[in-house]
């Protein structure tokens, strides 16, 4: 049967694998969770199949007797708060939870300023933590892995005022805006990646440099993960940064930020899973992957075609998108479009989420017969 909601895209060493064997869960070695606000929200119908009905830990748990690593769960912003929620035990509850607190928790006022979004967002992360902290913060048999950025110079440089940023920080983020048009790698002068993961010793396919910008790793626990998640999704300008990430154990020395959202540098993680043994499921809300969130202006930028050979993406159809409220996928830019009529903003996002369910159910058809 054709799609009419879903578009799936394959690598050629993923399509040939599907071809030849169909698509099982216990293919999936690894599901990448981009950064990119509301638009997150359109994957909720594909979240609560994939992580309640068809990789049941049953599944999961085959994989690491047989020998193979943890389900390896990558996000950065809201990508990272979707697969902490993945990560829990009850994926159900927390994805419920995620997309009740993204849609009423957020209702700025005209003028509102970045300490009380910031507030907000803390709240948010707080609340859909809590009743999962121990084991989100210790997932079985996945791997919990939140990209966040630190600010170097001159990104580090404190808050002077309550409401305005620094001088310094400003021209900063405008210096490395130039410089990532002229290439990705001069990013490394502004940003160096923290990658957190309860399992970081299983990420061996990241420890090889990719390109020149720093990546750290480190371990994530219950301890480290609100920080975490919240430094994961601070936007520059629109959150303040997360100055300290505390470790993981007490013996060790905490993260000394400043940390910002883990997009900056990785907005929809375009990373070389070509060295993953397995298949990477993407659901995204784009047909594209762009590297940076600096990319984005920039339409040649794409990801590397030979690093997303083993990788299936799962996205919405054009024709979905035209369906759903102002023919467009739920994005930041609706809080200035509706303004403070929060009610119309949140009844378009929650139809939006609803609609999402046709995109599950298509997948879920699909993999009785995989066809391209």
């Amino acid at each position: 049967m054709p799609l009419k909601h879903l578009r799936i895209i394959a690598g050629p060493k993923a399509k040939a694998h599907i071809q030849a064997n169909g698509l099982k869960a216990a293919d999936i070695a690894a599901i990448p969770g981009a950064a990119g606000g509301p638009k997150g929200l359109i994957l909720q119908g594909l979240d609560h199949f994939l992580f309640n009905h068809w990789l049941t830990n049953d599944t999961l748990a085959e994989r690491v007797k047989n020998g193979l690593p943890a389900l390896q769960l990558i996000g950065a912003s809201i990508g990272a708060w979707r697969m902490a929620a993945a990560a829990s035990s009850n994926p159900s509850n927390a994805l419920n939870e995620l997309a009740n607190q993204y849609c009423e928790a957020q209702r700025y006022p005209k003028g509102v300023d970045r300490d009380s979004i910031t507030e907000t967002c803390m709240r948010m992360v707080e609340n859909l933590t809590a009743p999962h902290l121990s084991s989100m913060g210790k997932p079985t048999n996945k791997n919990l892995v939140v990209w966040v950025n630190k600010g170097l110079q001159p990104l580090h440089k404190p808050h002077p005022h309550p409401t305005r940023p620094p001088l310094a920080r400003k021209r900063g983020f405008a210096a490395a805006v130039v410089a990532n048009s002229i290439g990705r790698n001069t990013l490394a002068h502004y940003f160096e990646r923290h990658v957190l993961a309860t399992q970081p010793d299983e990420l061996g396919w990241l420890t090889k440099p990719f390109d020149r910008i720093p990546l750290q790793m480190h371990a994530l626990n219950e301890g480290n993960l609100q920080a975490s998640l919240l430094a994961s999704g601070s936007i520059p300008f629109v959150l303040n940064p997360v100055q300290t990430i505390p470790a993981a154990q007490p013996d060790q020395p905490a993260l000394e930020g400043p940390f910002w959202d883990g997009g900056l540098t990785d907005y929809h993680l375009a990373l070389p899973y070509h060295r993953i043994n397995g298949l990477v499921l993407y659901p995204h809300f784009s047909n594209t992957v762009t590297p940076g969130w600096l990319d984005k202006f920039l339409k040649t930028r794409k990801a590397n075609p030979d690093w997303m050979s083993n990788v299936v993406l799962l996205c919405p159809s054009a024709e979905f998108v035209n369906s759903l409220p102002g023919r467009k996928i739920p994005d930041r830019s609706d809080f200035k479009r509706y303004g403070e009529n929060h009610d119309l903003r949140i009844q378009h996002w929650r139809e939006a989420i609803q609609r999402s369910n046709a995109l599950a159910e298509e997948f879920e058809n699909w993999l009785r017969a995989p066809e391209f």
